[in-house]
């Protein structure tokens, strides 16, 4: 359960800076910030009984305000470090919502273990949600990789989503994941038929049911692409599966209707092929699905209930005339779009083009005619050797994921970069998203009441999660039972420090919103 909670009408009075003893009622409180906002100015360095509470710039003759702990060193949270992020644009115009990344910290793609990658500052590997600043919302770490951490509907409600596993050659073996908005598990996703969800896929339908991805090894003739004769291939599997059951819905094969002569792929001596490499599955319509294979350079859609392909896009055996420019190779993260498709186009690897591009495509289905929409570039030119995503917003705008590059950015509708944020050299996030989310953790606060270099005392708050607390209430008392408030301030990224001042014997700290509704509150702390 989350910390306790009350309603608006709950938030006391707060008692006005020190010499000045009138109190401050809530209507005054909420309206001296200005736009419904609570004002700080009259609340930093507020006394009680003798108790002075400050904000974390705050100053006085016996102790100054504790520095706030190196970024990734939390004294709430010592076992989270999460990786920095470094925004390097920030405009107006960008979309509202909060980023979603899933940082990862794969030896094979830094040459680092997860400890030596830690201890380099670059981060644990997990799923986590930031802020336009760069600040951590919220930040689980896994020992195997994620991916794919998005919103989405199940059952009528928002839900977090996201693949976990393990990873070898370029292949996810591992379940999916459902969280609420309290960030609790509420449904596990499992292949069925023997096989593991893949990494690349795990998007929820209407009916309540998952599409996902998965591999499978088949014995087949590679003769065609320089294998042998009774060689084998990875086939691209699609499974729908009902979320509430775990039973298979339908699966689709791609041995059944793709030869491996439409791989661009070729056979290294009797290693089993990976000829496909399906990326993404998505629905087109109520009866089709739309999915990408990587090896082949072909968009499908496909009957949802035979499994019969409609048409091809791309590759070797397209249905579409493709015009200038709407080409795409190596393509992932696949998705329908008005009167088209988007397109993340790695073109490589190896290169086909200079750089890779995010592709919105227009679809003529009657002419068979497929032509370009909008190229979206980062100007570093990056070429993102496979992963990347592309999502178009409500306000016209795209979110771009640069796969294996470690910059997530978002354009205007012009094909303007008005946003964009990196990780750590060499860290990568398999897609990237911008999604409106609210999160309400079922855990408390977490509060640590640490002494100070020369003698004082700070306290330490943070709420892995919690996306609308945009201040601090502090309570402090003689006791742990007769806590009342003492001063408000304004959150300060993920772990916010206050002065604690002599006198208290114990303090809490509850999370208001902007409006002063307090979330939750956290255990008393002795000083």
């Amino acid at each position: 359960m989350a910390g306790p909670s009350v309603s608006d009408d709950n938030v006391q009075d707060v008692p006005a800076q020190s010499g000045n003893r009138h109190t401050i009622s809530r209507r005054r409180l909420l309206l001296s910030g200005g736009g419904g906002a609570i004002g700080i100015a009259a609340l930093a360095g507020s006394a009680f009984g003798g108790i002075r509470i400050g904000s974390s710039n705050a100053s006085h003759e016996q102790s100054s305000a504790p520095a706030t702990p190196p970024e990734g060193d939390f004294k709430t949270r010592p076992g989270l470090i999460p990786p920095r992020l470094q925004v390097v644009d920030l405009d107006a115009g960008t979309a509202s919502g909060l980023v979603m990344l899933t940082p990862s910290l794969l030896p094979g793609v830094r040459g680092l273990s997860q400890a030596q990658a830690v201890a380099k500052g670059k981060g644990q590997m997990g799923v986590m949600i930031a802020n336009n600043r760069g600040e951590v919302i919220w930040f689980q770490p896994t020992t195997e990789l994620a991916t794919n951490l998005q919103v989405q509907s199940y059952r009528g409600q928002p839900v977090l989503t996201f693949w976990n596993g393990q990873i070898v050659n370029g292949m996810g073996y591992g379940k999916g994941y459902l969280l609420d908005h309290q960030y609790q598990t509420i449904a596990t996703i499992k292949a069925g038929n023997g096989l593991e969800v893949d990494l690349h896929e795990l998007t929820l339908t209407p009916q309540n049911t998952a599409l996902v991805t998965a591999y499978r090894k088949s014995a087949t003739d590679v003769s065609a692409i320089g294998g042998p004769k009774n060689g084998s291939v990875f086939e691209g599997v699609i499974q729908e599966i009902d979320i509430a059951t775990g039973k298979v819905l339908f699966q689709w094969n791609s041995l059944d209707h793709v030869p491996v002569t439409d791989s661009y792929t070729k056979a290294t001596g009797d290693s089993p092929v990976d000829y496909f490499h399906i990326n993404s599955v998505a629905l087109w319509d109520d009866n089709s699905l739309l999915v990408s294979a990587r090896n082949t350079w072909t968009v499908y859609r496909i009957d949802r209930r035979s499994g019969a392909i409609i048409w091809r896009l791309g590759g070797k055996r397209s249905n579409f005339a493709i015009e200038k420019g709407a080409n795409f190779e190596w393509q992932h993260h696949v998705r329908r779009y008005n009167n088209g498709i988007t397109v993340f186009d790695d073109a490589a690897t190896p290169a086909e083009e200079p750089q890779s591009r995010a592709l919105v495509l227009a679809v003529d289905e009657s002419a068979k005619k497929v032509s370009l929409t909008k190229a979206y570039t980062h100007p570093a030119k990056l070429l993102t050797y496979y992963e990347g995503s592309i999502q178009m917003l409500a306000n016209g705008n795209a979110f771009v994921g640069w796969g294996t590059e470690p910059y997530s950015s978002e354009f205007d509708p012009n094909g303007n970069l008005i946003y964009d944020v990196r990780f750590p050299t060499n860290d990568q996030s398999y897609r990237a998203f911008r999604y409106e989310w609210t999160g309400t953790p079922a855990s408390p606060p977490q509060l640590v009441v640490d002494q100070d270099a020369i003698g004082g005392y700070a306290a330490y708050v943070s709420w892995n999660g919690a996306t609308n607390v945009a201040y601090w209430q502090v309570l402090a008392g003689s006791s742990a039972k007769s806590l009342e408030p003492v001063a408000v301030v304004p959150k300060a990224g993920f772990e916010t420090a206050i002065t604690v001042h002599p006198g208290a014997s114990y303090v809490a700290v509850a999370g208001l919103d902007l409006s002063g509704k307090r979330l939750g509150i956290s255990a008393p702390a002795k000083v």
